[in-house]
Formats: C-alpha cells, sequence, structure tokens
C-alpha cells in the first residue's frame, strides 16, 4: 500500500463526538485514533479528523466539505452519499430497566413501544424500515450517562445500543454493569441494573462516506484498505479493541 506522504493535502473526516457527564467534548478515543492511523498509513490518505454533534457531521460530509466515518447505511442516506465497503458489523441490542425483565427476541416484541436512539444515528435498513412503524423512535442528544438516566426515569420504554464484539445478552449485560456503567463516575448509576435483549434486535454495519461524486479515488483507496485489513487480520485486531 502507498504510505502517507506528510506533503499530500488534509481530508476532513467527520467523526461522531462523545461527551461526558457535564456534556464537555470528551478527546478522540486512543483506540479508534489507531484504526484511523491505520488506514492513513495504508492508504496514503491524510485525515483532519474532527469531532462534531452527529448531525452536524452528517450535514458537512453532505455537503462535500470532507468525509465522514462510523456512519451506517439507511435508505435516505443512499441518496446522499457513496458508502465505503463495511469496515464492521454490529449488534444492536435492546436495553430496559426495571422489573419485569422483558424477553425481547426479535424487532416485533418493540411493537407498540417507545425506543430511544442517539439523535441523528440509524441503526441500519431493518431499523429504518421498522421505526414509527412497528414502534416509536425517541431521538436523544444527550451524552450517554444521561440516556441510561432517561430510561431509568421511564422516559421510553427501550433504548438501542450497539455492542460489537460479544455474543449474548449475559455478556452484554455483564460488560454494562462491570465495564460501561462505572466509566461513566455517574453516582445516580451506581450500582443500577439494566436488561439486555435475549437476541440482538437489528443488525448494522458501519462505513466511510462522502458525498455523492466526491472523494471516489479516495474511497477505492479505503476499500483496497478494508479487504487486505481484513484478509491478513491486521485490521481486524484493531477494530477488536475498538468495537
Amino acid at each position: 500500500m502507498e504510505k502517507t506522504d506528510a506533503n499530500k493535502p488534509l481530508i476532513k473526516l467527520f467523526l461522531q463526538e462523545n461527551l461526558d457527564i457535564h456534556g464537555r467534548q470528551l478527546p478522540l478515543d486512543r483506540d479508534l485514533e489507531a484504526i484511523l492511523i491505520y488506514f492513513e498509513r495504508e492508504s496514503g490518505i491524510r485525515f483532519d479528523k474532527q469531532l462534531l454533534p452527529w448531525n452536524r457531521a452528517q450535514l458537512m460530509a453532505q455537503n462535500g466539505e470532507g468525509m465522514i466515518f462510523g456512519i451506517s447505511k439507511s435508505p435516505d442516506r443512499l441518496k446522499l452519499y457513496h458508502f465505503s465497503i463495511p469496515v464492521v458489523s454490529e449488534k444492536i441490542w435492546a436495553i430496559t430497566y426495571g422489573d419485569p425483565q422483558p424477553n425481547f427476541q426479535s424487532v416485533e416484541d418493540l411493537r407498540g413501544k417507545t425506543v430511544s436512539v442517539g439523535r441523528g444515528f440509524s441503526h441500519g435498513m431493518d431499523f429504518e424500515k421498522a421505526k414509527n412503524v412497528i414502534f416509536q423512535v425517541q431521538e436523544d442528544f444527550s451524552p450517554p450517562p444521561t440516556r441510561f438516566k432517561n430510561l431509568m426515569n421511564h422516559r421510553s420504554d427501550i433504548m438501542l445500543w450497539p455492542v460489537r464484539q460479544l455474543q449474548h445478552a449475559k455478556q452484554v449485560e455483564a460488560y454494562l454493569r462491570d465495564q460501561l456503567i462505572p466509566s461513566f463516575n455517574d453516582p445516580e448509576l451506581t450500582g443500577k441494573t439494566f436488561y439486555v435483549s435475549a437476541k440482538p434486535v437489528f443488525y448494522d454495519t458501519t462505513h466511510f462516506a462522502a458525498a455523492n461524486d466526491r472523494y471516489e479515488a479516495e474511497m477505492k483507496k479505503l476499500n483496497a484498505v478494508i479487504h487486505k485489513g481484513t484478509a491478513d487480520k491486521k485490521l481486524s485486531k484493531l477494530l477488536v479493541k475498538f468495537y
């Protein structure tokens, strides 16, 4: 693969920002940064990485101002962007709080429920077909700790959450209890138990994307990196650390 040339122009790469419990922007995750450095090194593309609110990131990519990473497909987005091949596939779990513990097995079990998703987020084509038909979507722009508290306070029935590498509901529940919730360092969430659907309710893929007719040569290079990095496992090993 072509190596990164410091003299090449930077291409803006828009990424979803994450906020702490006080609403302050967190720095770029180190494992995600390692993934992007790998893409730069293997493709020869230089990225100007920009953390933004997700809706703004999509709008700027839509306007051709740069590329976007971590985006999934939806019918509306397919009209606006061209996408790389999938970088990673992810399982979307339904999270609930309080008893009795539901036994969600499929999207049909969400019928009539109010489902919380991050503002501006899609969870794939099947999600798009079901939203506001089988269940009602409530977009929440709050940081993750507040979204969990909103679920506790019954502002929604269910929250959708991607947990990529884990295979079983009990593993995901243990991850929430032992790792994710403690990482928030929020006293209101300490010791709280959240339940996870028996199976993922959706499957999704995430991609690089750019406005139609923009960055086509760069997308071809990124696709080549994904193919190669999947075949030799080098990209896969980096993805496991982040996803």
